[in-house]
């Protein structure tokens, strides 16, 4: 298998940039580690903000990436989304890693999933056109159906 974990991140609260993860395979331990809530709503659980990109963040020339994963003062990854009006899919990587992430987005933006494909960070825009072709459909599957409620909320 390519893609190696998985979270689902939902928006939760009023907040228009904060997803809740509810759904995880809890093997990737930066993003564990990263990702903690320390006060406030779901204490304990894990979160991200999916923000607009600011300008300050490094990127590769030639790609366009309006919006970020990010948490507290850290940026998770640059979301690279050529194509959002045909394809619900983005990809980037885990910053400081060589690893990749495909990301699913619901219709809404009220759910974002995010894939794993550790050491796979060099491959990041053979991982997307894959995720769009609908070849990593069944390591998406399997993943959903492996992860656990994690929401603490």
């Amino acid at each position: 298998m390519i893609l190696t974990d998985y979270y689902k991140g939902q928006r939760l609260t009023g907040a228009e940039s904060r997803y809740d993860v509810t759904y995880s395979t809890q093997g990737y331990d930066l993003l564990e580690t990263l990702l903690i809530n320390k006060r406030k709503f779901n204490v304990g659980g894990l979160s991200f903000n999916y923000v607009p990109r600011p300008a300050s963040f490094k990127g590769i020339d030639g790609r366009k990436t309006d919006m970020a994963i990010t948490k507290g003062n850290a940026n998770i990854s640059s979301v690279y989304t050529p194509d959002l009006q045909k394809h619900l899919i983005g990809s980037g990587d885990v910053n400081g890693t060589k690893d990749a992430l495909i990301f699913v987005f619901s219709s809404d933006y009220a759910t974002i999933e995010i894939f794993v494909a550790r050491g796979y960070a060099n491959d990041e825009l053979a991982l997307y056109e894959a995720a769009k072709a609908g070849e990593l459909d069944a390591e998406i599957e399997a993943l959903r159906t492996k992860a656990k409620n994690v929401f603490k909320g």
